[in-house]
């Protein structure tokens, strides 16, 4: 027993060098090598975790998932979209706009994979994969000065196993292209404050450019937390300025004051490229329209009364108290994404969005999470530098859900991914931390240490172990109707009968059903062009409410409804969902 008690002892990290408000830890040696395998190790899993199954959990493609796939493979094979828009710099689908990106990732991938389910959701758990890694890169640039790669591995990990983190990335949601086009922007802007390099300032310049070309709220929450990063690091800044600048007036041209011309001008062209999107297209109106809190019913009811009652009094009639009430409901959807009971316990409002009885995060990073940001605020660090990527780091945090503040329905889990991964960092930084007080007590009596090992690895154990069990056995079944389970069925189905009926009603209660015609019924984009009406008609196929007392006696017509539209009608066939439910019953006219 002894003998086992002293080689986990060994392994711990040393402790803080009798300074209690300090973290100064060193490695071990043996270095590097095991490092790289270590960090291998944590890729390949978080690679198995997203990779597994994904074609059949979630058990459904969603509509937007579908929509992306369908717009991909129409830019494929005629290089428009649904709608006709030729390589469209904003995605139109169901009265919105989406961004680009992650419809253009998917065109290769269709190529290689062709239509499944695995080939929609290749890209975002690709992305997945690669956050994980380009994590271990930007938090050792973060706090190189430690000298120390568990907190990197550490952090990695965390992420690769994180319930949040890998909702999104077994999903084609464009939030998880933009998350790694944006951690991989943070990695190389402090690594080009940190080491002068002008090269890296480039490449951060083009993922920051991806990431806000990924998904909306990055163009409100990458540029604060750029300009935040360049006023921490304002001298290193000034630094590489200074001498880049100065080289540029005597040679303009020259090589090494490429990427300084590269980076303004892709700077340049991503904002005016976004500007043209909202102002000239009308995107940004649109999806502001359709998101934000201004939608919200009655939100200015209250105040109006007030103004009606009391607004006698000229400073009433002055201060336009709908400002108030709009700032206000800002500031509780911003706070509403600090609830503890959002990260832990009931996760997103929207069913596609979670896990069935799971939070966002585990229960045993809660003190991890609680002892790093302790440890953070503290600025206990023996560096400058390190207390300036701590405050860098710090401001990420607070600004993640700055754009998901602005929507209605807060606090929402896709619109704050953005505050993945300073969770895992603050855990990392947490854990090592507890890990040395823990080895001063230790000195003492060595059992400890291992005691609070075995006791806090069985409590994760089990508790990761348990969100496994709800994601693969329980959500499928709970959670299918919000994936829009049955479609895939119904319309395969619906397509080998089409040739028997005049017409085929199919019913809206379940929301854009065409689009799930278009991609299953292998409709082509080349001869079939969404002309804005065909979320109403298209083909033999109308979509509509089931109302049987408008349908002709004429026709010969197939109806397809939900449960509730059948209302005792004879059912000629039926598509349920996995727990036995009746998704769809179709009945013949």
């Amino acid at each position: 027993m002894t003998e086992l008690i002293n080689k986990f002892y060994s392994f711990l990290p040393a402790a803080a060098d009798g300074k209690e408000q300090t973290l100064s830890l060193t490695p071990r040696g043996r270095g590097r090598k095991r490092t790289l395998v270590i960090l291998i190790m944590i890729v390949l899993l978080s690679a198995f975790l997203r990779f597994y199954r994904l074609g059949s959990v979630p058990p459904s493609l969603d509509w937007d998932e579908v929509s992306l796939a369908y717009n991909a493979e129409s830019l494929l094979e005629t290089g428009r979209d649904e709608f006709g828009h030729s390589w469209p710099l904003s995605i139109q689908s169901f009265g919105d706009y989406k961004p680009p990106v992650y419809t253009y990732l998917l065109i290769p991938v269709l190529k290689i994979f062709g239509k499944t389910e695995f080939s929609v959701r290749f890209p975002s758990a690709l992305a997945g994969t690669l956050t994980v890694l380009v994590t271990y890169f930007l938090v050792k640039e973060l706090f190189n000065h430690f000298n120390h790669l568990t907190i990197p591995l550490l952090s990695s990990f965390f992420l690769a196993i994180s319930p949040w983190h890998l909702q999104f990335s077994r999903i084609a949601f464009e939030a998880n292209i933009g998350l790694l086009f944006f951690v991989a922007g943070m990695w190389l802007l402090i690594r080009a404050l940190d080491q002068n390099s002008l090269w890296s300032m480039f490449f951060s310049v083009v993922f920051m450019s991806a990431a806000m070309m990924s998904y909306h709220s990055l163009r409100v929450v990458a540029p604060l937390l750029v300009f935040v990063t360049l006023w921490i690091y304002r001298m290193e800044f000034l630094s590489l300025l200074r001498c880049n600048l100065a080289e540029a007036k005597l040679h303009l041209f020259r090589r090494s004051t490429l990427p300084l011309i590269l980076s303004a001008f892709l700077a340049i062209l991503t904002i005016l490229t976004i500007s043209y999107t909202i102002f000239f297209q009308k995107v940004g109106q649109s999806r502001f329209e359709k998101t934000s809190f201004l939608t919200i019913d009655n939100l200015l009811t209250v105040s109006r009364d007030r103004l009606e009652k009391y607004g006698r009094n000229p400073l009433d009639k002055i201060i336009n108290l709908k400002y108030l009430v709009y700032g206000k409901q800002y500031i509780k959807g911003y706070l509403d994404h600090f609830d503890l009971r959002f990260w832990f316990l009931n996760g997103d409002r929207i069913d596609r969005h979670r896990a069935t009885s799971v939070g966002l995060l585990y229960w045993w990073e809660l003190p991890l999470l609680v002892m790093g940001l302790i440890f953070i605020l503290k600025r206990s660090f023996d560096s400058a530098q390190d207390r300036k990527s701590a405050r860098a780091l710090i401001f990420w945090f607070l600004l993640a859900p700055a754009a998901s503040a602005l929507t209605g329905g807060t606090p929402s889990a896709v619109r704050s991914l953005l505050f993945l991964p300073t969770f895992q960092i603050f855990e990392g930084i947490g854990l090592i931390w507890l890990i040395g007080r823990i080895r001063q007590i230790g000195q003492i009596k060595r059992i400890w240490p291992l005691l609070f090992a075995f006791c806090f690895l069985l409590f994760a154990s089990f508790e990761i172990g348990h969100y496994f069990h709800q994601y693969y056995v329980h959500s499928p079944l709970e959670y299918a109707p919000a994936w829009q389970y049955g479609y895939k069925q119904m319309v395969e189905r619906a397509m080998a009968e089409k040739n028997d009926y005049e017409k085929i009603v199919v019913t809206t209660s379940y929301d854009q059903p065409y689009i799930y015609f278009l991609w299953y019924g292998n409709y082509d984009p080349k001869i079939w062009v969404n002309d804005g009406e065909f979320n109403k008609f298209f083909d033999k196929f109308e979509f509509r409410k089931i109302e049987w007392d408008q349908f002709s006696d004429q026709q010969r017509i197939l109806v397809i409804s939900s449960s509730d539209e059948t209302k005792g009608k004879p059912i000629k066939w039926q598509i349920n969902y996995p727990d036995g439910k009746t998704a769809f019953n179709a009945t013949e006219l």
